[in-house]
């Protein structure tokens, strides 16, 4: 039973996970384009640093194009969906708990 448990924590860690890291993907791709057309105050803009950030996480999941990010982003969304109701909606059976029935 111990197994079990530990094996739906993880996959909730990882549906968890998945989650942040569509919005952290959503969100550097949202901020780049509404941000690009900025005041900037010159050398050390935080609105220049923020933007930059956002360009590294994107490279840094291996997309540094928007064409890259509109393919990943619908995958990653079905695969949530996929995952989620495997995780929450799965039932404990006697099997599951390993229990032996004798008759």
């Amino acid at each position: 039973m111990h197994r079990f448990v530990h094996k739906q924590l993880h996959q909730y860690t990882a549906c968890i996970m998945a989650a942040l890291m569509l919005l952290v993907l959503l969100y550097a791709s949202s901020f780049i384009p509404a941000h690009i057309h900025h005041d900037c105050s010159g050398e050390d803009c935080p609105v220049c640093a923020c933007i930059q950030h956002c360009e590294n996480t994107l490279r840094a999941f291996g997309s540094n194009t928007q064409g890259g990010l509109i393919l990943l982003i619908p995958v990653l969304l079905i695969l949530l969906c996929i995952s989620l109701p495997a995780v929450f909606f799965t039932e404990d059976t006697p099997v599951s708990d390993k229990v032996r029935l004798n008759n």
